[in-house]
């Protein structure tokens, strides 16, 4: 009986073992600063954020991000790049009020995290950083 079990074993850890990805990509993300005095920055960026103070009248964000899955996969097919739609922030206007608000997520052993996030604003504006614990990734879905 112990070997139909250590059979068992062998053959599960065997299916499970997979083909892992990992794709890094980013993108310029540009927005009209108008009569906004606040910039509140939502995100679970690990890495931290830079935030400069510029001359320019937009909100610039760069942002890098990582796509991946590992672990427990069969063959999948591995994207050429991360869409667009993921890498970009969502953005929030209320009154005098810019929210941005990252697409970060984990499900089981899938995430995208975002990597490197530098912003520069304009200097008449302030920031906040929420930052978004990590355990409040999973299944995570911004609309």
């Amino acid at each position: 009986m112990n070997k139909f079990y250590f059979i068992l074993l062998l053959l599960l850890t065997v299916s499970c073992k997979g083909q892992d990805i990992s794709i890094n990509d980013f993108i310029t993300q540009k927005l009209e600063a108008k009569n906004k005095k606040l910039l509140i920055i939502e995100c679970y960026c690990d890495n931290g954020v830079t935030v400069k103070k510029t001359d320019d009248t937009l909100v610039i964000i760069k942002v890098k991000g990582n796509l991946s899955s590992l672990r427990y996969h069969g063959r999948q097919t591995a994207p050429k790049k991360i869409d667009t739609e993921t890498l970009a922030f969502k953005v929030v206007e209320t009154n005098d009020t810019l929210t941005i608000i990252s697409k970060e997520w984990t499900r089981v052993h899938h995430s995208y995290v975002i990597q490197d996030l530098q912003i520069s604003i304009p200097k008449h504006m302030t920031y906040e950083l929420k930052k978004i614990a990590g355990v409040n990734l999973e299944g995570r879905k911004i609309d």
